[in-house]
């Protein structure tokens, strides 16, 4: 079981425990199991019983007949009201496409006040929570924190503009009847930023209508084309979608079929399929192959999309304002 997860079975129905340092969260299936868990924890532990939901952590929650609804527009408000922000004028995009990032472009001394890292870092909390649709303007940023520029200064303040326009978004999961159990991943890379040539990864899985789990960094390695570079990327996402699918069994919700990722680069698609394509990627790191042995296990299936569908798109590079709509939107992130 994932640490600070615990569950407790009777026959077809469970009850489910979540801990968050002194915060819990309970699901069950039956009212009965949520009481008796509720007076054995009392029976140890002083709790508080705050009743339904609405908020832990910073993130709110709202609970419906068929669906469950997550933001976090009061603690984003609380930036926005600190940095002097609540009214900015919006933006479209967290990034403007054209502006291309790179450490200290006019050679001056950065900023080395801690007002940025510590902004960087409550912008980190929102990106990793709720807000997948700025994790890769985040992560681009955080990479200056140690020497910022006015330039990077500027950016993370046009971040603020786009946020108070899009403070009312939330992402929705929805109790779709008759919906089979199991999740979709897409992934995703941009091949080399321009001051390090280091190539970006993204990955969003999706379930229920909403991302549940989402990543955009900097890789480790320097790839040297396209297609070893989307290989990474599917690389990483299928050993999260390893970790999601041992999470889900472990709660009792096994996956009775493959999990689907899907990329938009046919060259890295065949290389996790066919080990023929040795000569190709004998130079790639070993860790990356695993994904072979998952896909002729039969755990993942991986199937191309078209670039204009491809979800993952948004936390790899920065995007015109439809495109990222579009696929910010693709994420089930959308105002409330």
């Amino acid at each position: 079981m994932d640490p600070c997860t615990y569950i407790l079975r009777e026959g077809d129905d469970f009850v489910i425990v979540t801990v968050w340092v002194d915060d819990l969260l309970l699901f069950a299936t039956l009212d009965r199991l949520i009481e008796r868990t509720k007076a054995g924890l009392e029976a140890e532990w002083e709790l508080t019983d705050l009743g339904k939901p609405v908020k832990i952590v910073g993130i709110e929650i709202e609970l419906g007949d068929h669906f469950v609804t997550i933001s976090q527009r009061r603690y984003l408000e609380n930036i926005l009201r600190k940095e002097g922000m609540e009214k900015a004028n919006p933006v479209g995009t967290p990034l403007d496409p054209g502006v291309t990032l790179e450490p200290n472009p006019d050679g001056n001394v950065g900023d080395w006040s801690n007002s940025y890292a510590r902004l960087i870092g409550e912008l980190q909390f929102l990106a990793n929570a709720t807000r997948p649709d700025i994790a890769f303007t985040i992560s681009r940023l955080s990479s200056y924190t140690a020497n910022p520029t006015m330039q990077h200064i500027s950016v993370l303040k046009r971040v603020l503009h786009y946020l108070s326009g899009t403070r009312s978004y939330n992402i929705t999961y929805n109790d779709i009847l008759g919906h089979p159990n199991y999740f979709l991943g897409y992934a995703d890379a941009s091949f080399v930023n321009t001051d390090n040539l280091k190539s970006i990864t993204g990955y969003v899985f999706m379930m229920a209508g909403g991302a549940i789990t989402w990543f955009s960094k900097k890789q480790s390695i320097t790839a040297m084309l396209t297609t070893e570079a989307e290989y990474i990327a599917l690389s990483k996402a299928a050993r999260k979608a390893r970790w999601l699918r041992n999470l889900f069994s472990e709660l009792g919700f096994a996956q009775t079929l493959p999990t689907t990722i899907r990329g938009d680069n046919k060259g890295s698609i065949a290389m996790s399929k066919n080990p023929q394509f040795h000569k190709r990627s004998k130079h790639i790191e070993l860790q990356y192959h695993s994904i072979r042995e998952q896909v002729q296990k039969g755990e993942i299936i991986v199937k191309s999309c078209r670039t204009n569908n491809q979800t993952a798109d948004v936390l790899t590079k920065p995007l015109a304002r439809a495109k990222h709509k579009q696929h910010t939107a693709g994420m089930g992130l959308a105002s409330a």
